[in-house]
């Protein structure tokens, strides 16, 4: 009898790097857009808070409500059945980042909205009396309880993708950080578009706050692509598919010179005028905006998983 012999069936993913598909193509999208909302509306609420603006942190509050939750919702493929994602109907929060952005945000949002009513309440001096301590108390519990669970939400989309150790490009503890200052710079530019049309906000201290953000995201983004280089093989097809690759235009046009040159420069020009045109200014807001979406389609494009059967040198 002859004995038999099982011989492994290698696949093209096994033995060359793949380029992930899932959250960036078809579906995917609803990823992509869910994790720029996040950018935009979390990093919004948070600059609103510092800067007193109760209409920043409702539209910033919005954005999470109406735009980043259900998109996040709608990908899961059975929206109705989101709820088992949340504790304690679920231990999947114990290993998986997703299902605690999705808790995180749905207590942000739910913390966020009680603070906007005691906040408003307040600014609007509709209570008085022995109930004004208490509801100042409250605004100040919640704003602390929302601030902490915005930066999470902010955050929680590079922490899972940092945990990917299939991906060498995601691979690291730069990824969050990027996408918490990243998303204060956005919030530093939709705060001046807020305050362009309800007042109260100092849009030069605003410029000058951003102005240091956005050199600080233009180090950590190089920083993040020098890393990588030295990281592995496959990190440094990441590298070169962002750099001179499929995604350079979103790159130079996206994230360089939309999010980064142009409105480092109205602000430069502004510092020297000591005020920027609105015109001007409008430009800028867009500018950076366009590089959001394009900062995270160029990150998530670029994920490319390892082989899992390493090449073996012959000799």
């Amino acid at each position: 009898m002859q004995p038999t012999r099982q011989w492994m069936v290698t696949h093209k993913w096994m033995v060359e790097p793949m380029q992930q598909t899932e959250w960036i193509e078809r579906r995917g999208v609803m990823v992509w857009l869910a994790e720029v909302f996040t950018s935009l509306g979390a990093g919004l609420y948070l600059v609103s808070l510092f800067l007193n603006s109760w209409w920043g942190a409702l539209i910033g509050w919005l954005i999470i409500c109406l735009l980043k939750l259900p998109l996040h919702i709608i990908y899961l493929g059975k929206p109705l059945r989101f709820w088992r994602l949340m504790p304690p109907f679920t231990n999947a929060w114990r290993t998986s980042w997703y299902p605690r952005g999705v808790f995180f945000t749905v207590l942000f949002t739910s913390f966020a909205f009680v603070q906007l009513v005691t906040t408003y309440l307040i600014n609007n001096e509709l209570v008085l009396g022995s109930a004004l301590s208490s509801v100042v108390a409250a605004d100040v519990v919640f704003k602390i309880l929302a601030g902490i669970t915005a930066v999470l939400t902010a955050m929680y989309g590079g922490f899972m993708m940092s945990y990917c150790k299939s991906v060498p490009f995601w691979n690291t503890g730069l990824v969050p950080i990027v996408f918490i200052i990243t998303g204060i710079a956005d919030g530093l530019a939709l705060i001046m578009a807020v305050g362009m049309g309800t007042g109260g906000i100092d849009i030069t201290a605003v410029e000058s706050a951003s102005r240091f953000l956005l050199v600080i995201n233009a180090i950590l983004i190089a920083s993040l692509l020098l890393g990588a280089s030295y990281q592995s093989s496959t990190a440094q097809l990441s590298v070169k598919e962002l750099v001179v690759g499929r995604v350079a235009v979103a790159f130079w046009l996206g994230i360089v010179t939309l999010g980064i040159i142009i409105p480092l420069l109205v602000s430069i020009v502004s510092l020297f005028a000591e005020e920027a045109s609105t015109n001007l200014l409008i430009f800028a807001i867009a500018s950076h905006t366009l590089g959001a979406f394009a900062l995270k389609y160029s990150i998530l494009k670029v994920g490319i998983h390892r082989p899992i059967v390493p090449k073996v040198s012959a000799y």
